[in-house]
């Protein structure tokens, strides 16, 4: 485009690349200087026509030289401010007006003040460069913390796993008595039963005082299967006397929704001979939902 084509012109010595130790506000300084200095237009020459304005040519036309007009424009060195007002009128002068600049003065000389009290990065990495590495130790440490929930929802589950075979081999290393005949309605059990069964709610209850409810809960159902239908019935019933009334409650559903209808009613007949009705039936009810 011809210096008279209505709008602003390239020219070699305006395309100024800033380097690395740039500062921000200084690089957009920069950027709009060198579209103002896009609207200045040389002089018209009689023999030659419209030539190309040169850097010396700008330079002097603003009250400066071509090595300060280079600095500025590449953000080097931040103008005096007569510099500026000077360019700004040159270039709405050669433009038709100030309507054809998009900056006004004094939105260019706070500009240029907040450009000034930038203090230049030495050596620090290209800009770019950095954020496109912090964007990715963003990403891996999101990576990093879905891995870490991972685990510890293992944990848990590890946790409540231990409890229970500690529980069982509790109650296994405890030495059985004599086999005594059972009868209906006879509420004795073993000493293995027992220690398994108050095991096991022990655990439940330090879990869920503990916050760790999903743990007590996971903790119960694992323990439906490694427990005989009398222990679950202890486990219950001490919940109950513990004051443990959500776990138990839970407890039953969870019987009664995975056991066998065997198992169930076992569990319900223990319940009933211990004078826990309410369970018993609350079992049976679980099993048919």
């Amino acid at each position: 485009m011809t210096p008279h084509g209505g709008g602003a012109v390239e020219r070699s010595w305006i395309e100024k690349r800033p380097g690395n130790d740039v500062s921000p506000g200084r690089r957009a300084l920069a950027a709009i200087l060198g579209d103002l200095c896009r609207q200045l237009k040389p002089e018209i020459s009689a023999e030659l026509g419209d030539k190309e304005l040169t850097q010396a040519e700008a330079a002097k036309r603003l009250r400066s030289n071509a090595s300060s007009l280079s600095r500025f424009l590449s953000g080097k060195t931040v103008p005096w401010p007569e510099f500026i007002e000077t360019l700004y009128k040159e270039a709405c002068t050669d433009a038709g007006g100030g309507e054809a600049i998009s900056v006004t003065l004094d939105d260019l000389m706070d500009l240029r003040a907040k450009a000034a009290a930038e203090r230049r990065c030495g050596g620090c990495a290209d800009l770019s460069e950095r954020t496109a590495e912090l964007a990715s130790l963003k990403r891996e440490a999101a990576a990093l913390r879905a891995v870490v929930t991972e685990l510890r929802e293992t944990v848990t589950e590890l946790n409540a796993d231990k409890a229970g075979l500690q529980a069982r081999l509790a109650a296994l290393a405890t030495p059985a008595p004599p086999p005594v005949p059972r009868r209906r309605g006879d509420r004795r059990r073993s000493r293995k039963d027992v220690a398994a069964a108050h095991q096991v709610a022990a655990q439940a209850e330090q879990l869920d005082r503990g916050g760790s409810q999903d743990a007590a809960l996971t903790l119960l159902r694992h323990s439906t299967e490694v427990l005989s239908p009398a222990e679950t019935a202890v486990v219950l019933l001490t919940l109950r006397q513990q004051h443990q009334n959500r776990l138990a409650d839970n407890l039953i559903h969870i019987y009664g929704r995975d056991q066998e209808d065997q198992h169930v009613m076992q569990v319900a007949m223990e319940l009933h001979e211990q004078g826990a009705a309410d369970d018993a039936g609350a079992v049976l009810r679980a099993a048919v939902r």
